[in-house]
């Protein structure tokens, strides 16, 4: 019997070492408690070796060893370690982890989970974006957070965006929240170059175009005090922090997505065509067609606008170990505008690298991201005046009139009307933007619980603008002369930051989580502008000019001109505290000292606490069980806003002059103000989040109330002292925001086929301004410049007392009398309606309503059936006004018999042609809308379907702004044309904006 026991063993040992030799790779499934999980992440601890799941939770992994430890990893599930010891197929049940199940938010210099949050955040993950053909990090998020609207200044590829998250809260600083994009702020300002080359003003590109979307792992968006104060000075707008995608554990995966799009303009404006309009103007000015009558057909903005084409591809690679994870990604954009000669080609690469030492205490981390943009853009100003620039040209060209002469030369009417495919043919204007980001880090572990973290960002840009116009181009100073622009921005910002963080359970009832820090980071701008005039006859590309000019050679017109800010420094110390008492009592107090290079003096530093309280009432015996999470929040803080330029508190010259000065002297220009201080905010924060039904409907409710005290604002200079500007705190004028915020999350139907949910967001804002009579202006501050030919000195906004910024101040149009003049309502009660811009209570304007929406809506569905899926987003405003400063301009009787094109709401409606064109309600529309802004549609192709070098494919279809319900006739009422006067911004204006267009696309993503 001994030796049969011997016999056995032997046997056992050798079937044992045989199963090394030969069972060297193991399968398996990976489920949870309802079924397969496809995508869990496998690798072999300590090494490079791994795979994942596929769609039905099966999987293989090759190369084993015995005791080899097989790590099998998902998110929100608790991770199972098994030791290999030669069998063929190892089945796991994974088993959820509630802590991990719950969201995890960013928060500034560290993370929570959503449910032990005190202050008013909110996390939009890849699966929630809004999808399609997106240029920037800002459309990803519109719509689809409480509280944020995010507003794109036109439809123009690359167009910048103005976000208020809460409102607006200055007048002259900027109203836009900071960006952080993996721990490194943004500076704020433009980084592309702006110009004005003879043909008005058009604006710069949205900074965050060097930001790939398909690189965007989560946007966390801070709203309230308690959160944003630990970015003190510049959190009063609300923070967004922008955190990019890194690698992950596993053997390299290489995954490729692609998108072909086709765009077209969405609304038109309703012109007259040729016989129409000789109708037309023989119904307004008498005679026969004759004489109105110039022998052509045509349609001027059909000629401008195209069916633009755009086209994605982005490339990544990604892996890692146990101690560390990599990923390498390029991106590559090129989208057409709708308007000819306009368009955006972007490329991008990113670099993402972690790696953990000495049993991991010690973690490196590097991004960087590079990009090239290539805009080009057509002859479109914002501020353009009666000569028009392309899309005024063509709105208002005589459909008539023939666009060439019969030697083929384009038709050249007057200085105050330009030809649009001149403008198109014999206009060149390019940027070119590159963007260098980086961010790097060691963070050691230095005791259990205590951590150090050192952070270097930097950020640099360079952008050149090339306007080229030709000789042959009829506009003032280039017809004859041609013209060369070259303008040059380049923008910088270093931070160096330490931080330490501590978390620890100081009892079995207590648990801290603190962090303090010191943070540094400078920024520099400077920038230069180069002008030619006066070219050689037979010069007549317009790209030569700006390509091959020698700009040291003398010209009968040359210019140079130069800039460069102050230096400005920000030097800041933080820390925040987070107890939880009873894992019910959540407390959090925050305080940061902000000083800056802008101020002198005792006001140099800033502080800026705030204190927050969480109390978990679901914990507590007298809450009904039928709620799975309820919890009140009630936050407070101060915060500041130094989005304004730099240097205010110190004297400032500049070589040419001063504000209106000309020649080569060297004169001042800012009057320093040593007594310059930090605008801040103060803001209030109720708020309760709660759950039902197994967590199947989850939501929030937010009350706020925020309070802008000591505004920095532009004074000009009284004499004696020079001509010059200087900035003052209104110490008296309060801009006010409150409001109450809606968010609801539900899980509808959850089968094993069929899952459907949505989720609704509701905002309702309030704004108003308070005691600016008594800062003096007791006729109001005035805003929303309005341009065109008679329209000198017109403005439709005013800044006054217990009314929102930029209410529309304008007469109340109310007809036309019988001899075709238009008749104004008598506000103040003298017999007579006046259109004026006087002072309120001394003429007939008033108040007519403002262009800040009073209600925000989101709403967001998501279905899947089987492979399929489904996804409508739908965004609104309600309760504002926009001014149709197109309208103004353009479309009147006047226009019509001076020989241009209207509308057809013109035709017939009583005006008379010498009826003077006024500022008024006349062009002053409701603005609300309801757009379906995009629709998904997507198919997962079964794995067992593919290639075995395919793991996973999709195929999708996507289709973006596909209707708007609006009451507005212009292009699209969702749009931001910068009208300002004396540099006080101004806002709900349109003004021959770029049209905004509907797309569809269809994409592929796969992965290898």
């Amino acid at each position: 019997m001994k030796q049969q026991s011997f016999q056995k063993f032997i046997i056992g040992v050798m079937m044992f070492f045989g199963g090394l030799i030969y069972a060297q790779t193991v399968t398996g499934t990976v489920s949870d408690a309802t079924g397969p999980l496809p995508g869990v992440n496998i690798i072999v601890k300590g090494t490079t070796n791994g795979t994942q799941t596929g769609f039905e939770g099966d999987y293989q992994l090759d190369d084993l060893s015995v005791d080899d430890v097989i790590v099998y990893s998902y998110v929100g599930y608790v991770t199972q370690e098994v030791i290999y010891t030669g069998q063929t197929e190892i089945n796991i049940t994974l088993e959820e982890d509630s802590a991990q199940l719950d969201e995890v938010v960013l928060v500034g210099y560290g993370s929570v989970r959503k449910k032990d949050a005190t202050g008013a955040v909110a996390s939009v993950k890849p699966e929630d974006f809004n999808k399609g053909v997106q240029v920037s990090a800002d459309q990803l998020i519109q719509g689809r957070v409480a509280g944020v609207n995010v507003t794109t200044a036109s439809g123009e590829p690359g167009a910048g965006a103005s976000i208020n998250i809460r409102g607006a809260s200055s007048i002259r600083s900027g109203n836009g929240p900071l960006i952080v994009v993996d721990g490194v702020p943004l500076s704020g300002g433009s980084t592309s170059a702006g110009a004005d080359a003879g043909i008005g003003t058009s604006a710069a590109r949205n900074p965050l175009n060097f930001i790939n979307p398909a690189d965007i792992a989560s946007m966390d968006i801070l709203k309230d005090a308690s959160a944003t104060a630990i970015y003190g000075s510049r959190g009063a707008n609300g923070v967004i922090l922008i955190t990019t995608k890194r690698g992950r554990a596993g053997e390299g995966k290489l995954s490729y997505s692609t998108t072909f799009a086709t765009s077209t303009i969405t609304n038109e404006y309703d012109l007259l065509n040729g016989d129409q309009y000789v109708n037309a103007r023989i119904g307004l000015d008498g005679g026969v067609a004759s004489d109105y009558d110039l022998g052509a057909r045509v349609n001027a903005f059909d000629e401008i606008i195209r069916t633009g084409n755009a086209q994605t591809h982005d490339l990544s690679y990604t892996g890692g170990s146990d101690t560390g994870d990599y990923r390498f990604a390029l991106g590559y954009f090129k989208q057409e505008g709708i308007i000819e000669n306009s368009g955006l080609e972007r490329i991008t690469g990113n670099v993402t690298l972690n790696q953990r030492f000495f049993e991991d205490r010690l973690k490196l981390s590097a991004k960087v991201i590079l990009s090239s943009n290539r805009d080009n853009a057509a002859a479109i100003a914002d501020n353009i005046g009666a000569e028009g620039d392309l899309i005024s040209s063509a709105l208002r060209w005589n459909p008539t009139r023939p666009f060439r002469n019969d030697d083929g030369s384009y038709v050249q009417i007057s200085n105050n009307q330009r030809n649009p495919l001149a403008l198109l043919d014999y206009y060149y204007d390019v940027t070119e933007t590159t963007r260098a980001f980086a961010n790097m880090s060691a963070e050691l572990k230095i005791v259990e619980g205590l951590t150090y973290k050192f952070n270097i960002g930097l950020d640099r840009s360079l952008s050149t603008r090339r306007i080229g116009q030709s000789r042959l181009l009829g506009v003032d100073g280039v017809s004859g002369l041609g013209r060369a622009d070259v303008v040059t921005y380049e923008s910088e910002s270093t931070l160096f930051e330490h931080t330490f963080n501590y978390k620890k359970e100081l009892s079995e009832n207590l648990n801290l989580d603190a962090v303090v820090g010191y943070s540094y980071q400078n920024f520099k701008d400077l920038g230069q502008t180069t002008v030619a005039q006066g070219f050689a006859e037979g010069l007549n590309d317009e790209r030569f000019y700006v390509e091959n000019t020698n700009f040291a050679t003398s010209f009968p017109l040359a210019l140079q001109d130069s800039f460069s800010t102050p230096e400005s420094e920000l030097q800041s110390f933080f820390g925040r505290v987070n107890l939880n008492l009873y894992d019910k009592f959540l407390v959090t107090a925050t305080l940061r000292a902000d000083g800056a290079s802008n101020f002198v003096g005792s006001n140099q530093y800033g502080y800026f606490p705030s204190a927050a309280f969480a109390w978990q009432l679901h914990k507590e015996d007298f809450i009904p069980e039928a709620f799975d999470d309820l919890k009140l929040r009630v936050g407070w803080g101060i915060t500041g806003n130094r989005e304004f330029p730099n240097g205010l508190a110190q004297n400032q010259a500049n070589p040419g002059g001063g504000v209106e000065q000309t020649g080569n002297a060297v004169a001042q220009s800012i009057i320093g103000n040593p007594d310059l201080k930090w605008e801040t905010t103060t803001q209030y924060n109720l708020g309760l989040d709660f759950a039902f039904l197994d967590n199947r409907l989850r939501g929030s409710i937010d009350y706020f109330y925020k309070q802008t005290d000591d505004l920095l604002f532009r004074f000009r200079t009284v004499q004696p002292a020079p001509d010059a500007f200087t900035w003052q705190n209104l110490t008296e004028l309060q801009v006010i925001n409150s409001g109450v915020e809606l968010a609801l999350d539900a899980i509808i139907i959850d089968n094993e086929d069929f899952r459907l949910n949505a989720n609704i967001n509701v905002s309702f804002l309030e704004n108003r301004v308070e005691n600016v009579a008594a800062e003096g202006f007791e006729a109001g501050i005035r805003t929303g410049n309005i341009t065109g030919q008679g329209l000198s000195n017109e403005s439709a906004q005013l800044l006054f007392d217990d009314q929102p910024l930029y209410a529309f101040y304008l007469p109340i149009f109310e007809g036309f009398d019988s001899n075709g003049n238009s008749i104004f309502r008598d506000v103040n009660g003298d017999g007579v309606g006046e259109a004026s811009l006087q002072a309120p209570g001394q003429g007939d304007r008033t108040f007519v309503g403002d262009p800040n929406p009073d209600v925000l809506v989101g709403f967001q569905t998501n279905m899947t059936y089987k492979n399929w899926d489904l996804s409508i987003i739908m965004n609104g405003a309600f309760g504002h006004q926009i001014y149709d400063n197109t309208a103004t301009a353009l479309f009147n009787a006047g226009a019509l018999s001076g020989g241009g094109n209207v509308t057809s709401d013109i035709v017939g409606n009583g005006e008379a042609s010498d009826n003077p064109v006024t500022v008024s309600t006349r062009y002053l529309y409701d603005a609300d809308f309801m757009r379906l802004s995009n629709l998904t549609l997507g198919y997962n192709f079964n794995p067992d379907s593919l290639p075995e070098w395919i793991s996973s494919a999709r195929l999708f279809f996507t289709g973006q702004n596909l209707f708007v319900i609006t009451g507005y006739d212009g292009f699209d009422p969702e749009v931001n044309i910068s009208k300002e006067v004396d540099d006080v911004p101004s806002f709900g204006i349109d003004f021959t904006s770029y049209p905004r267009a509907r797309t569809f696309s269809l994409g592929l993503s796969v992965n290898f």
